[in-house]
């Protein structure tokens, strides 16, 4: 139901691959390479990252990128919600953002696509990055 743009996805790549090694330092062709996608597409989510502050730029011969806050202390939705636009409250999910809805008060359509939209926002600001990149199996 829930889907993500290609900026997004991008990212939280690679805050999982920074985050995998929080010392090291990963290059955006690295997280490119590894994931077959755009390293030009990948640079450019990494410096909105770098703005967001999550993560840092490490300059030099061997730079590249390194995850600037604890993964325990970064939700899935810290990431999300950078690149994402957000529905305005109280609208429904089954217009476009400047569309209103005429059957707000009687649509039981828009309240359950409503309500799923609430839980997976609560998902996504409930899964830190450390579950993530944890061996353990998610449930």
């Amino acid at each position: 139901m829930v889907k993500l743009n290609k900026s997004t996805r991008f990212a939280l790549y690679s805050v999982l691959e920074l985050s995998s090694n929080p010392q090291g330092v990963v290059s955006a062709g690295e997280i490119a390479q590894k994931y077959n996608i755009s390293e030009h597409h990948v640079a450019k989510v990494l410096q909105q990252l770098v703005r967001a502050r999550l993560i840092r730029s490490i300059r030099g011969i061997n730079g590249g990128f390194q995850i600037a806050k604890d993964p325990k202390e970064i939700t899935m939705m810290d990431v999300v919600e950078i690149f994402e636009p957000r529905h305005p409250q109280n609208s429904c999910l089954l217009f476009d953002f400047d569309e209103a809805c005429q059957l707000a008060d009687t649509c039981r359509i828009g309240k359950v696509f409503n309500e799923i939209q609430e839980q997976a926002l609560y998902t996504l600001k409930s899964v830190t990055i450390a579950t993530l990149i944890s061996p353990k199996k998610m449930a």
